[in-house]
This record gives structure tokens, sequence and C-alpha cells, in this order.
């Protein structure tokens, strides 16, 4: 027996890490009526390894009289002390049931989820903080201490769990026919043409969606009605499944259904089937009483281990969560909500033979994509991937569409037509009508010196001192820029200068002007800006319109997005220190101010908007100007139309589906592990889908903080399997005229390093790296660019080797490692490959495979380029 001496709560220790009974303290400020308590827990494994993962999962109930009367959260800390000042890391989130629908007596599950153990975490106990708190207030409804600490150990085994061995085809088939039995009696709602057969059981509101042109079936889980409604009427919270509809009314084209609670009409549910196509629109309505504060549709999709397939999420470039996985989680994925949401409003589910895709038309709808084990002996299989849809007040619809193909490449082209629906897919032949300029950036890779950096620091004795870093000069700059072109021969950049602005890099945003003393001021940057255009090379300049400091001359609060509690929002502490996030209407007020100057003194025909499509989407509750997300997305897209009209290329930071139709590049939409560490999910694997949706919309690169060096043979291969261009990553000053090492050249990551024979003998190993990789990258993306992604796949299950294809003539295969494969009769080292197109071909491969001494040749036209044999 363990007591809590804070909250006086008993704890009693059960096998498998499990508790019981953890009651709310008192004294909190929490609402007396709403009393919360933890039933049960699971943290697991006992010891772990700075880096490795802890799975959780935990069960609440309500044993008060009312549910909570704000929103909280579930907070749970892992601490060095019983003390919240003494955090390490935490993993708080939202509850999937919001507290103010606990009702009395309900008992609430949360998880399983994973936590991710800083790699950098002193070896030692932690202890476990788990509670509810209220945002807004800071009151706490339930505070405690799990009785057992954690150990995190170097060396400590890491968390695995057993694979599950699919089901006997006969056994999974015989499951899924029972499973369809369920609509042999009772009320059915059938819609129908001649793609789809629709049915839902009025009763218990489990759905079907036959597809009849490959007789497969996609239904409602056992147990699982279609979905959850959350509403209140005169202030009193209401919890309804969609169950027991009634039908109002019945055509060919669509079904409208009732729910009713206390007799009373609650929500009427329209379900429209769209002519000609396997695709359902669901829509609803609350009755006019009512406020509807959000629907769940609870595992709208899912597969198993045994019916193959998995989950696709488009975060960032594309994850893909194959099913069976032997992780479970429970993650949920907001719309356009930063560098952890979706990047596009959809996601879709795999089955070995068919696929079925969710999209929606809003900006306030999340995902909740889950792996659980399967308890129940109806589901075909053992572990389950499912999707489930959150829709909140502001979201009334989505669709749902069934498939006839099985990969993520044809869900990519349904999403596609979709995209072209919405006006998002903005194809290169529309955008370059009016703007050819915009065409340099085809093949063209990104050279960002950051020119000055000032960063506020304390020292050792707790005083704050400024230091400079001033990496290039304006001579550093020209210098590169006529190295690039005079040296190198590259015939196409994208040359954009960082740390340019007053007080240098992420300083005193929004007042960039003039430009700063340590590249020469105004003269010297557009000295910079001739000498790059003078190269027929594009030049851009890295500006912000998200961030505002409070030393900037034009610093004013009102300008900032304000929160519910009427303070106003923070952004990140960079370089300039604290900034705080401009709403986005007064954005576009400070670059009306702004664009025109810069234009006028440096005629740049490039421009790069900070953060704009990296950042979620903000709403702000200034009474003065308020606004939604839909505001803010607008107000985005506006900056850009207006920067368009006195820049021919603009780009901005990763990159949003909202975004395609308004810029020209994203810079950060194909990074990964490197620069994001949950990139992509545990138990996910890394696909192209944004790339496979967009790529003859967008150019499209790695983060600045993701470039390409010497040794990044790997990811020079990924930017060749999405037809892009890399951000190279070179030294400060005149880097060409430095002393460098020569690398290990056994290590295949450093084989684009590599001369022998070739143009690079006697050249600084990155001249060298950019020469090889800029002479097959280049003619490859250029050629690519206006052609669709059309095709995509891992050809060896431990995805070592990929392959992918482009219009009808181009393809690429590349051979990570760390052994040889054969493609076709050409025999391909680590870090080998063959990308082939119309009078194209370029290969890093064995000319002999007896000596094993590997060559990259070019050939485009009547050019060949040996870049070391």
């Amino acid at each position: 027996m363990i007591v809590n001496a804070q909250t006086k709560t008993a704890f009693k220790c059960f096998p498998l890490f499990f508790l019981f009974l953890l009651a709310a303290p008192q004294g909190f400020g929490a609402d007396s009526s709403f009393k919360p308590a933890g039933l049960a827990f699971s943290v697991t494994p006992a010891i772990a390894a700075p880096g490795s993962h802890l799975r959780c999962q935990f069960q609440f109930a309500n044993q008060g009289i009312e549910p909570s009367s704000a929103p909280e959260r579930i907070f749970v800390h892992f601490e060095s002390n019983r003390d919240c000042a003494a955090i390490q890391w935490q993993a708080d989130h939202e509850p999937l049931i919001p507290t103010t629908y606990w009702m009395p007596g309900d008992v609430i599950k949360d998880g399983p989820f994973y936590v991710s153990i800083p790699e950098n975490t002193p070896e030692g106990e932690y202890f476990v903080h788990i509670g509810l708190w209220n945002p807004v207030s800071g009151a706490r409804s339930l505070d405690v201490y799990l009785p057992d600490a954690i150990r995190i150990e170097n060396g400590a085994s890491l968390l695995e769990n057993a694979a599950i061995e699919p089901l006997a085809y006969d056994e999974t088939v015989r499951r899924m026919q029972t499973l369809q039995r369920r609509f042999d009696q009772g009320t059915i709602a059938e819609l129908e043409n001649d793609k789809i057969h629709f049915q839902l059981q009025c009763e218990t509101g489990v759905f079907s969606i036959h597809n009849k042109s490959n007789n497969m079936t996609w239904q409602s889980l056992p147990g699982i009605p279609f979905g959850t409604v959350y509403a209140q009427k005169n202030g009193k919270r209401q919890r309804a499944v969609l169950s027991s509809l009634s039908i109002l009314q019945k055509d060919a084209k669509q079904c409208a259904l009732q729910k009713d609670i206390d007799g009373q009409p609650l929500l009427d549910l329209t379900i429209r089937l769209e002519k000609n196509d396997s695709a359902l629109t669901f829509s609803w309505t609350p009755a006019p009483e009512w406020s509807l504060e959000e629907i769940d549709f609870d595992s709208l999709l899912w597969t198993t281990e045994s019916l193959g397939g998995g989950a696709v999420i488009p975060r960032l470039m594309g994850q893909f969560f194959l099913a069976g996985a032997t992780e479970e989680f429970n993650q949920t994925y907001r719309t356009y909500d930063g560098w952890g949401g979706l990047n596009m409003p959809m996601s879709g589910i795999l089955r070995r033979r068919d696929a079925a895709m969710i999209s929606w038309n809003n900006n306030y709808a999340s995902i909740r994509c889950q792996s659980t084990l399967v308890t129940d002996s109806a589901i075909p299989g053992g572990r389950l991937s499912s999707l489930s849809l959150h829709c909140p007040t502001q979201a009334n619809s989505f669709r749902l569409q069934a498939l006839d193909n099985e990969s993520y490449v044809d869900l990519a082209k349904a999403y596609r037509r979709q995209a072209a629906a919405n006006k998002t897919l903005a194809i290169w032949r529309e955008k370059l009508n009016g703007n050819r300029e915009a065409s340099r950036l085809f093949g063209a890779p990104i050279f960002k010196p950051f020119v000055c950096v000032r960063q506020l620091r304390k020292d050792d004795k707790g005083e704050i001192k400024e230091t400079v870093y001033n990496s290039y000069s304006a001579d550093d700059c020209l210098a590169l820029a006529q190295h690039i072109h005079d040296d190198l021969k590259l015939e196409k950049t994208l040359f954009v200068l960082a740390g340019w602005i007053h007080r240098g890099y992420d300083n005193q945003h929004p007042d960039i002007l003039p430009a700063a003393p340590e590249i020469g001021g105004d003269q010297g940057v557009e000295r910079i800006s001739a000498r790059v255009r003078s190269y027929g090379y594009l030049f851009g300049l890295h500006d912000n319109y998200q961030d505002m400091y409070e030393d900037a001359p034009s610093w004013n609060p009102s300008m900032l997005i304000m929160n519910r509690d009427g303070s106003r929002r923070k952004g990140g502490v960079w370089a300039g220190g604290q900034a705080w996030l401009i709403a986005s209407n007064y954005g576009c007020q400070l670059a009306a101010r702004n664009l025109p100057e810069a234009k006028r003194l440096y005629e740049p025909n490039a421009y790069f908007i900070d953060t704009t499509f990296a950042a979620p989407l903000y709403e702000s509750y200034d009474p003065l100007f308020p606004m939604t997300y839909d505001d803010d997305l607008k107000y985005k897209q506006s900056l850009f139309k207006q920067a368009g009209r006195f820049f021919s290329v603009m780009g901005s930071e990763t990159g949003m589906e909202f975004g395609v139709p308004v810029t020209h590049y994203f810079e950060g939409i194909l990074s990964g592990r490197e620069l994001i560490k949950n990139f992509p999910h545990p138990g996910a694997i890394p696909i192209p889908f944004f790339p496979l949706v967009f790529h003859d919309c967008i150019a499209m690169y790695t983060h600045q903080g993701d470039r390409c060096g010497i040794g990044d043979a790997r990811k020079i291969l990924r930017h060749l399997i999405t037809g892009s261009m890399p951000l190279y990553n070179i030294g400060p000053h005149q880097y060409w005229n430095t002393e460098f090492p020569e690398v290990d050249f056994t290590q295949p990551e450093y084989c684009f390093a590599r001369s022998g024979d070739g143009w690079g003998k006697g050249k600084h190993p990155m001249d060298r790296f950019i020469k090889n990789t800029y002479e097959f990258l280049s003619p490859f993306s250029e050629a690519t660019a206006i052609l669709p992604m059309t095709g995509h796949e891992y050809v060896k299950d431990d995805l070592s080797v990929e392959r992918s294809w482009f219009g009808e003539n181009w393809s690429v295969i590349v051979n990570y490692g760390p052994n040889d494969y054969l493609a076709g009769k050409t025999l391909l080292p680590p870090m080998g490959f063959i990308a082939a197109g119309h009078d194209f071909l370029a290969q890093h491969y064995y000319p002999d495979a007896n000596t094993k001494r590997s060559m990259l040749l070019v050939k485009k036209g009547n050019k060949t380029y040996i870049g070391f044999r």
C-alpha cells in the first residue's frame, strides 16, 4: 500500500502495472460536481532506454453527478522528483471524449499511445504524474502520481510486441460474410448506382458499402455505430450514438434520416450518392433548439493483418501504417496543424484488394489513426488498423469513396481528382501562363547562405550578451554565385539570402529594412542580386510575416493573435528572442508596406516567406478583428497572391495543400527523420504521397535544416525518387578555397564526392558532390517537373530498393544498400541508381561486375558526363 500525502489517495499495485481507484484531489479549484478518477493504468516497460518509447494506456471514470463544465486536458508528466518543476518529458493531450461529455458513471479509455523518451535523458528513476487540468483556469480536477516509477537505463531492451499470424483465407471470408448478415433484418436505408450499394441498419446504426466492380465490401465494426453526437440544449449536454434512426425521405440519389432524443428531433443526417461514382457524401444539421458541438465517426474505415493493406496519413510527404504492424498506437492528426498535422484534408485505408478514402472540405476536422489488438472474435484478424473522423461544430460534412485498387498510388490518383474539384490542383501548365520565369525553378537546387545571425545569450555570469555570426559577407556571396556559375557551371540555381534583414536572421520582424550592415546594407544586397540574376539564376530573399519581436520599431501588440482569455499569443523563441504571432490579416498589411520597397531596392525575382505554410491555422478572439481557421487560411493565401504581383517565384516553409495554387515551391515538405524526430510516426514508413498528388503543381525541397552535404548520398537518392532538387549544405565564406581532408570513400554515403578520373579530379570534395549530383538530378527534375508522379513502390520489404515513375516515359530505381542489387541486367552498388527518360540516361552502377568499381555516367542527348569511375 502506498499513500500519496498530497492527495490522501490510497494506491494498490497489481501485476502488469494496473492501478485502481485513483481518486480526484480536493482543493484544486475543480468543478465540485465533476469527480474524475483513475480506474487503471499501464505504462510499459518498467525499464527503458533513452531514445526509446513507453506504451501508455489509462482508464478514467466520472464518479460525480455532472460532466466537467469546461474542456480539460489529460496531462502525463515524467518527473525526476515528485514535482512539476522537475518535468523531464511529457505527453499532454486531449481525451478522445471531451470531459464536458464524461457523463456520471462513464468509463473513459485513453490510449494506447506511445511516448518518446528524449535521447539525452539521464539514467535514473522517473515518477509518472497524471491528471486532468483546465488549460484556461489552470485548475486540476485530477492530480495523482502512479505508485511505481519507471527506470531509464542505457542499453535497456526496446519495447517489442509479438507479430500476429494472419487468419486463413477461408476464415477471413467467413467472418466478413457473418458481419454482412447484420443487414438481413430490420429497417435498412439503401442507396445504389452502377458502382456501389450502400446500406445502413437504422436500429443499430451500422453501415455497409459494397463495391460492385471488385465485389468487395466496407462495413462497420461489431458494436460500433455510425457515429456519436455531442450536443447541448438549454445548457444540458447530451451524448448520443447514431442508432435508432428514422427515415424521413428517400429517393434514388439520397436518403434523409433523423435522430431523436426523448421523442424530440436532435439531428438530421443526409446521405447523398454521387452520380456515376463510387462515393457518398454525408452531411448533417442539428435541430433548431440543439447546439451541436461535435460528431465522432468511429472506425469509419478499417483493416486487419488478415485483410492486408494499412492506413495512409498525408502528414508531410506522407506516411503509411502497415496493417498488422507490431506497435499499438492511437494518434490524432488535425487538418493543417503544422508539422504534426495533415497537409491534405483526407486519409485512406488500403486492403489487399481494394481501398477507401475519407475527405472533407473544412479546416476543423481531424483523423484518428489507431492500431489495437482485436478482442472480438467476429473481427477477421488479430490486430486492427482503423480511421475515425472527428468533426467539431464548424464541420458538417465529409465524403467517403470506395476504390477498386489497393495501392497508395491509386489513392493519390483518386484524390487528385478531388483536389481538382476543390481547385487546389493547380498544375504547372496553368501557373506558367503569363509567368514563364517560374520555369527557371525546374531543376534548380537551392543555395541559401545565412548572412547574419544575431543572438542574445546568457554568459557564465548570467548577463545577456549579444553574439553576431556573420558567415557570409557581400563579397563571399558574390564569389559564391560566380563560383557556381563559372567553376561548377550550373545552369540553374535558386540563390536565397537568409539573415539579410536589418538585424539579421529572425530578428526585429516585421522591420526588415534597411538591409543588415554585415552584408553591406542595401547596396550590398543589390550587388548580390544583380550578380546572381546576371547568370540567369533566381535570386530570392528570406522574410517572415508570422513573427513580431518586441524590440521591432513597428512593435504593435494590437496586431497579434488574441487568445480566448484576451492575452496575446506567443510564438517560438528564436535568434531574436521571444517572438509573438501576428494575426494574418495584419501580416498582409505589413507585407504590403515592405514588399514594394524590397522589390524597388533589390529587384529579386524570387521571394521566400517563412512559416506561412508550416504553422498551424490559427483562430484569433480579438473583438475588433476576430478570425476563424477559414479566415486565417484565406489571409495566408492572400499574402502570397499579393507577393506574387512583385516576384515571379514564391516559396514558403514546409507546405500545405491550400498553398499549392498560390506559390511555387515548398521548403521542408520532403524532410523526414533527420530533421523531424517523429516522422514518420513509429510503426509507419514514409511514402511520397504529397508528390504523388501534387508533383506537377509545385517544386518540393527539404528544409533548410535538412541540407545535403558530402556524406548524404541517401538524401540525394531520395530527391531522385521524387524528381526534386536539394538544398546544398555549403560551408561558410568561400569554402572552395579552404583545406578539406579527403573522406573515406569506402563508405557508400560519400560516393558522390568521388572524382576518380572524372570531372572533379583535384577539386574540393563539396564541389565534386555538388557537380556530380547536379548533373543527374537537374535534368531529371527539369524534365519531369510538369509531369505527374504516376507510380511508386518499395521493391524490397526492407525498403532498401525504391522505384518511381513520372508521366509515361520517365522512371528511376535506387538502391540504398547495404548490398548490391541487380536491376534488370545492371548491377547497382549501395547508393546506386538508374534514372531514364526520353533521350536521357543516368546511372551509378558497376560497368564491370568483376572489378566492383562503380561509375557515375550521365547521357543527355549527345552529351556525356562522367562523374567518377
